[in-house]
């Protein structure tokens, strides 16, 4: 008697074993950014992951590393390119290190504000755009919004004057680091994760980047004066790596395609609510947000025009500012 319910009770096991293969994803996509949980990027990739499992009723999983888990940008890039990480949200910034055709969005005032952007990225030219990032290793699934990028420090910095001379925290994109030479502060190259304890060091006074992180990641902790010239207004690439995109099978492919193209939209709109809380955010917590006359500010990086439009064409450059 015991032997039979021994027998019974492994032979339900079995079948629960079974049940629960059955249902398995045939394949994992690991998805890695460098922001926090309460990012439009993570709400972005959580969007993504939540699609593609629908399409695929299972056979696909997306599992999202947030906080540079999986690398900081440069080393998603090159992941993405050999095929150890499947997919990442990464900026243009970083991304036109290896595509040098996005360098265009790293053009300091080039776009009027996100519909702007929005529209060049959905056009045709953002068709031309992967194209050329398919022939680096990459596709691009979706044109997220990467934020309004401005500058924030440890002291009082309400005009262009109150800024020359300030030690800033940059990426290592050249054009950034022109534009901001240009402006007359010293450009200084830090990870994006060592940003709050160079700050808090003193090892530089300043820092630029987009306002949702500036507040989610506290840096206003120890850089509490915003000047929100939205200097960049940016795009965030759902990219996944070509390699691991061609090894699935058609019905996957084309359930992912879809995925991106879904999540677009709820991150833009992710986006646009958290830059639109921010401000008031900061300001509740006695953070000096001040908005100065750009005039200055753009008269200072025509330098950085007349230099990156004989390599991106200064006929594109028109193309785009033009855009309606």
């Amino acid at each position: 008697m015991k032997r039979r319910a021994a027998i019974v009770f492994l032979s339900l096991c079995f079948l629960v074993t079974l049940a629960g293969t059955s249902h398995a994803a045939e394949k994992v996509i690991k998805l890695g950014h460098v922001l926090d949980t309460k990012h439009p990027y993570h709400i972005g990739s959580e969007y993504f992951a939540k699609r593609v499992k629908e399409l695929t009723k299972g056979r696909l999983e997306v599992q999202v590393y947030p906080s540079s888990q999986l690398g900081n940008e440069r080393e998603l890039v090159e992941a993405l390119q050999i095929g150890t990480v499947e997919a990442a949200a990464i900026t243009t910034a970083v991304t036109s290190r290896f595509v040098k055709e996005l360098e265009i969005f790293n053009l300091p005032f080039l776009f009027r504000d996100f519909e702007h952007l929005y529209k060049v990225a959905d056009s045709p030219f953002g068709e031309e755009l992967n194209a050329a990032a398919l022939k680096k290793g990459l596709r691009i699934l979706g044109w997220w919004a990467g934020g309004s990028r401005s500058i924030y420090a440890r002291k009082p910095i309400s005009d262009l004057a109150s800024m020359k001379g300030l030690k800033i925290r940059t990426m290592e994109t050249p054009l950034i680091i022109a534009t901001w030479k240009a402006l007359g502060l010293i450009p200084t190259p830090i990870p994006f994760s060592e940003v709050y304890t160079a700050l808090q060091q003193g090892v530089v006074d300043a820092g630029e980047g987009n306002v949702i992180s500036y507040q989610s990641m506290k840096f206003d902790e120890v850089a509490p004066y915003l000047s929100h010239i939205k200097y960049l207004i940016t795009v965030e690439l759902l990219l996944i790596s070509e390699q691991y995109f061609k090894s699935l099978p058609p019905d996957l492919q084309s359930a992912v395609l879809q995925a991106g193209k879904d999540s677009v939209a709820v991150e833009r709109k992710a986006n646009e609510d958290a830059e639109n809380k921010v401000v008031e955010l900061l300001k509740a917590k006695n953070r000096t947000v001040v908005v100065p006359d750009l005039g200055p500010f753009m008269k200072a990086v025509q330098p950085v025009y007349e230099q990156y439009g004989k390599s991106i064409g200064m006929e594109k450059i028109r193309w785009v500012q033009n855009y309606r």
